[in-house]
């Protein structure tokens, strides 16, 4: 005996029994709606209309249990239909102080929970239930995705939520973003800016996003030091023409013989032990002793770091690096730098070119 309904609240109450085989999605939206209903006693026209589109989508199995969908869509709401107002329609992203997390409100899609959830699972596949996850989690008791403030759930949002909705930022979340958005137009690559005495990477990456995870973003040389390694810019209103924080944030940085004690001191404060002697070193065979090179070895054997042949020249041991406990800096005495020194196995913690201005007598 078929039960005659009355308001499509009690439809709802129909759908969720086993009599009607909803999909995984539509289940979701139908659990809501019956929450809405009976908790909040309000709902939208938008979710009101997508309720009648399931009523057709659903019509024949509606027709075997008896009923006639276009009857059930003439049926009246208990509860307040309120219209779809940009508060209820567009993706609201905002910052919850009693939780000390990001949040954010959007509309029932089942394209955006899609790739919303295929986009954390292929940027954070082995992290889920840590307490340091930076994924946005679904908190079905507040309705409402949230997060933990890391560069990455910020990003994840600002990329993902304007595929599917009007996004609307509030609050401090607000501030943030129109800061960043000023930022990027101005910076083309991956930089270290500082803006209010916040120091923050613009137009960074996924990968470096999980590298700056551990990483305290100052201005200090060993800062801009890894900053150079990883391929981060580092903007001038931070170096400020400072000689050591130029060489600190460069990756390949020209040195003269004249300032040897300079900057050997520098490499000790960014806390190097080995150096590479490389291309435009004297052969096997010639005098290591004197000259610029010699000058230079015994400087830098005199400020007490490890030295070793670049091994693609000469004969060179390889379990010789397997007590480094950082990469090595290379020392050239010519200007020629091969890619494979920058990345890779063979890659090298900074590259210093040896340059000489002294004079040439002729006679």
């Amino acid at each position: 005996m078929n039960i005659d309904f009355t308001t499509k609240e009690q439809v709802i109450f129909f759908m969720m029994t086993t009599s009607i085989s909803l999909s995984h999605y539509d289940y979701k939206f139908i659990s809501n709606m019956q929450s809405l209903t009976h908790d909040k006693k309000q709902i939208t026209s938008g979710q009101a209309d997508l309720f009648d589109k399931l009523l057709h989508k659903y019509r024949k199995q509606f027709s075997t249990n008896g009923y006639d969908p276009v009857e059930l869509e003439k049926l009246i709401w208990k509860c307040v239909v309120v219209p779809s107002l940009p508060k209820y329609t567009n993706a609201n992203v905002d910052w919850d102080d009693s939780i000390g997390k990001l949040t954010i409100r959007v509309p029932f899609k089942k394209d955006f929970i899609s790739a919303f959830r295929k986009e954390m699972g292929n940027d954070f596949p082995d992290r889920s239930g840590s307490e340091e996850n930076p994924q946005w989690e679904w908190n079905s008791e507040r309705k409402r995705y949230e997060a933990i403030p890391t560069t990455h759930s910020l990003k994840l949002a600002y990329e993902m939520l304007p595929q599917f909705f009007t996004t609307v930022y509030h609050n401090e979340v607000k501030d943030i973003i129109t800061e960043l958005e000023k930022t990027t137009v101005k910076y083309a690559d991956p930089t270290l800016i500082v803006e209010d005495g916040v120091y923050i990477v613009v137009n960074s990456n996924n990968v470096l996003d999980e590298l700056l995870e551990e990483c305290n973003l100052d201005n200090t040389p060993n800062c801009l030091y890894r900053m150079s390694q990883l391929g981060i810019k580092v903007d001038e209103s931070i170096t400020q023409g400072d000689p050591e924080l130029l060489f600190a944030s460069s990756y390949i940085v020209e040195c003269d013989i004249d300032e040897t004690d300079q900057w050997c001191n520098w490499l000790s404060n960014l806390n190097v032990e080995n150096i590479l002697l490389g291309r435009g070193s004297p052969q096997n065979g010639y005098d290591r002793s004197t000259g610029i090179f010699g000058e230079c070895k015994n400087a830098l054997q005199d400020h007490a770091f490890k030295l070793h042949m670049q091994k693609d020249l000469f004969d060179y041991d390889d379990t010789h690096m397997e007590d480094m406990h950082s990469l090595p800096v290379l020392i050239q005495f010519n200007s020629i730098v091969e890619p494979e020194q920058c990345h890779g196995a063979n890659r090298n913690g900074k590259i210093l070119i040896l340059t000489n201005r002294r004079p040439i007598k002729i006679s």
